[in-house]
């Protein structure tokens, strides 16, 4: 970041800056309140929950829960929604935006904080499962007739990923059932037995962050997440390392707060009568947060005039020899 902005400023050669650029630091708050508590008291005192995208994120929090000597557990933006099911075809229709609903008693459970995938039985019922789990699927294909729309395999027994892909390969996706009638046919392609299901393209997301930052960095403690207690959809960081919890539990909480930084950029410039001119000042402060926009480092950012101790934004520097030095260098101080 600091060489960009410098090779930008040295490029354009006009004059020295300050540039306030806000960052993103964990705050724990000393309070223990339940986790949906936490999300509406950050989200509007600061940004949101904390977010762990990587690991620096993850050892500014060990460092700011070591501050105010807490090792955990605090809330953290790491949350699962429930009630996101959407079908794997249809643009990921959402099942909330469709007219049925055939869940198993008890089901969808989340059982060990995995069940994200769905089966339906020949009896006419959902079951949700880890994906990982192996077993039958249905495809559905759009180039069939509407009685043989949809296509069955018991064999081989694969994960719910490999179904979805073989169904997209030759076929059209994983079936998506919508209507009783889906219901029938679908119960006529299955053994009658409770014990054998098929994956059909009904899923959901797994865990995700507050902010809708992508949840690809996820340090869970060994045997995390477990949903042991039940309905432990929302997550802490202890030491670091993350936990599933209930989310009516009462812990401390990181928000997401900016923290400023100010960098000063000096400019070796050749010094005319127009530059001590305000507009022509502003003018050039213009051009140069332009210039930052065009290369996408302008956002949180706040660019301004450095003014020296005599009132004066722009000063002659010079030599041992009395002279005022060419334009031939940057330097950045910060």
């Amino acid at each position: 970041m600091e060489l960009n902005l410098l090779s930008l400023l040295c490029l354009i050669g006009f004059a020295p800056v300050a540039l306030s650029i806000k960052l993103t630091a964990p705050l724990l708050v000393m309070e223990q309140v339940t986790w949906p508590v936490a999300q509406n008291y950050c989200r509007e005192n600061y940004i949101d929950l904390f977010t762990i995208t990587n690991a620096d994120d993850q050892a500014k929090l060990i460092e700011e829960m070591n501050k105010k000597s807490v090792i955990g557990p605090a809330w953290i933006g790491l949350y699962i929604e429930l009630d996101n099911w959407y079908w794997s075809s249809y643009n990921h229709l959402p099942l909330k935006n469709t007219n049925l609903s055939i869940w198993h008693s008890g089901q969808p459970d989340n059982a060990y904080g995995a069940d994200v995938c769905v089966a339906m039985y020949a009896a006419g019922y959902w079951w949700s499962y880890p994906c990982y789990y192996v077993g039958p699927f249905i495809c559905y294909d759009a180039n069939n007739s509407y009685a043989d729309r949809f296509v069955a395999y018991l064999l081989p027994r694969i994960t719910w990923l490999d179904s979805q892909a073989y169904c997209r390969q030759h076929h059209t996706d994983l079936a998506t059932v919508m209507t009783e009638s889906d219901v029938s046919l679908l119960g006529q392609l299955l053994p009658p037995l409770n014990i054998i299901s098929g994956w059909v393209g009904l899923t959901r997301n797994t865990w995700e962050w507050s902010d809708r930052s992508n949840a690809s960095y996820l340090p869970w403690l060994s045997g995390q997440p477990d949903n042991l207690n039940t309905w432990e959809n929302c997550a802490t960081a202890t030491a670091g390392l993350l936990s599933d919890e209930q989310c009516t539990n009462e812990y401390y909480f990181t928000c997401s707060a900016y923290r400023v930084r100010k960098q000063i950029v000096k400019l070796q410039v050749k010094l005319t009568q127009s530059m001590l001119d305000s507009t022509v000042q502003s003018s050039i402060l213009e051009m140069l947060k332009q210039k930052l926009q065009e290369n996408g480092m302008l956002m949180n950012t706040t660019v301004t005039w450095r003014v020296q101790p005599d009132g004066n934004i722009f000063y002659k520097k010079v030599n041992n020899n009395n002279n005022v030095q060419p334009l031939n260098a940057c330097s950045l101080k910060g």
